[in-house]
């Protein structure tokens, strides 16, 4: 199967020029999505791959020559490999066992981890599956983020998750991570910002509490949003219980928000996203 996301300036025609290029090369459409937002057209395709092109670069090439492709921004991707997905965890595994296992059980698709990275030993769990796990204490370390480099430049990963990584990432780290980075957070953007959020939240009376996964970009916990959810309080929870269905909601928000990336449903546009269903 191979997919792209298109958007440009918005005008008449611009859905029947794509399907008119995608039906001269004989592709069988599988889905097709669209989205107009403060005059920029948005779309997403998915179609069989038929081998009239054999990569992303050879369809990018052509299509950069259509006039349809003239002011937007085209990204292109063949889900003939799996993608590689780095992961890291601190204290707290609930996030990383969810999207493990959504990938054993297949509902991640095309995602392989690659590595997992954590500031505590979660090694029993990647060696389970098979998979490299990297012990690298930030407390008292000050290379922890040049080591953590190292390990993204020698597998090259396609998307990098922080299932509940509890270390704030500078800028020159992501800058140098060469790909894009999600994050779960654990509140509902923007309220309840900090380290203890479930104890503001208890304080506070709250009767919705939320998750909300992110890009990450320099600015703390402001990156576009991918995914978010909130589930019911009820008078008589204790912070214990509040804990508990924070882990609950995060893990599942973590691995919705995964999904809609790996399946390239998620494009960012002027600081916010388009996210496709």
């Amino acid at each position: 199967m191979i997919c792209f996301t298109f958007h440009c300036p918005d005008r008449p025609g611009i859905v029947a020029e794509l399907s008119a290029y995608l039906a001269q090369h004989r592709c069988n459409i599988l889905a097709l999505e669209q989205h107009v937002e403060d005059d920029r057209f948005f779309i997403r395709i998915e179609w069989e791959d038929n081998g009239v092109w054999p990569n992303a670069a050879a369809f990018q090439a052509e299509f950069s020559t259509l006039p349809v492709s003239e002011g937007g921004v085209l990204d292109i991707h063949f889900f003939n490999a799996p993608q590689s997905l780095g992961l890291f965890v601190s204290r707290e595994p609930h996030a990383l066992l969810e999207v493990l296992n959504k990938i054993e059980l297949g509902d991640l698709v095309d995602a392989q981890v690659s590595f997992i990275v954590g500031n505590f030993d979660h090694s029993a769990i990647a060696a389970r599956l098979g998979i490299p796990f990297y012990y690298i204490p930030t407390k008292e370390n000050p290379d922890f983020e040049m080591q953590q480099l190292e390990i993204i430049a020698k597998y090259a990963p396609d998307f990098i998750g922080l299932a509940r990584y509890m270390k704030i990432l500078s800028a020159e780290f992501i800058d140098q991570a060469g790909c894009p980075i999600i994050n779960i957070h654990h509140s509902f953007l923007p309220s309840f910002v900090g380290a203890k959020p479930y104890e503001m939240a208890y304080e506070r009376g709250v009767k919705l509490m939320g998750a909300t996964s992110h890009f990450v970009i320099p600015e703390l916990d402001q990156g576009p949003i991918i995914e978010q959810d909130v589930s019911r309080i009820r008078s008589g929870y204790s912070v214990d219980k509040l804990k508990q269905i924070g882990r609950d909601t995060e893990k599942k928000v973590f691995a919705q928000a995964l999904k809609k990336v790996l399946e390239h449903k998620a494009v960012v546009f002027r600081g916010r996203t388009v996210i496709f269903e």
